[in-house]
């Protein structure tokens, strides 16, 4: 056997039991389809049109068409209006029910979708034709707490960037840390995690029941 057939076998081999193990883990931990305490947060999706609106003004003051100064301020409503609007188009990821409790300095984030939703990632999204309809479609919160990082750009030339950075995650009631949904996730993850900003965005702080943009 040649050492590159030798090499594609260890590969392929690599794969299998990386699948079989993360697999298992997800398939067979019973606790990830147990549903956590849930905490309802009022919030429709036309919360996110006012959202959008507040955040528009950010790019007027980067382009020099708006003079304002005051801190911009989003609700907890438009956050999670604006939040679960992101999920769905970013990552595909809808939920229902859906709520972000907002307190000073972090937030906490759950809400309930289907398990094929979050196998998207390889080599998760090769096998799922394979899976029984009934398994993907099994229910699966996600519970998350975090904060909002800034990496400031500069204002009118560079965007900046935020970064949601997670210290807690859960499926079901399972902490499983942020590294497996990274990995089921795939490309998309990084996606849910950092956004462009514009670069007049000097910090962002998430306070009781509202996020205040402050810029420069």
């Amino acid at each position: 056997m040649k050492m590159g057939c030798v090499g594609c076998l260890f590969i392929v081999i690599g794969i299998i039991f990386f699948a079989a193990v993360a697999g298992g883990f997800l398939f067979l931990s019973g606790n990830i389809f147990e549903a956590p305490p849930f905490d309802a947060v009022e919030w429709s999706r036309g919360d996110a049109s006012s959202a959008q609106s507040k955040l528009y003004e950010l790019v007027q003051r980067d382009a020099g068409q708006s003079t304002r100064q005051d801190p911009v301020l989003l609700s907890e409503r438009e956050a999670n209006a604006l939040a679960a609007q992101y999920l769905a188009q970013t990552g595909h990821l809808r939920f229902e029910p859906f709520g972000i409790r907002l307190t000073q300095g972090q937030f906490t984030l759950r809400g309930r979708t289907q398990l094929g939703s979050i196998l998207q990632g390889p080599p998760f999204a090769q096998i799922r034709p394979y899976l029984p309809a009934a398994q993907l479609a099994r229910p699966v919160w996600i519970s998350a707490r975090g904060y909002v990082a800034l990496d400031q750009g500069a204002p009118g030339k560079n965007p900046g960037t935020a970064r949601v950075v997670v210290s807690e995650f859960s499926l079901g009631r399972q902490p499983v840390g942020t590294w497996p949904f990274s990995i089921v996730m795939g490309p998309a993850s990084p996606k849910l995690f950092r956004w462009s900003v514009p670069g007049t965005v000097r910090d962002v702080e998430i306070e009781d029941r509202r996020i205040v943009i402050r810029t420069r």
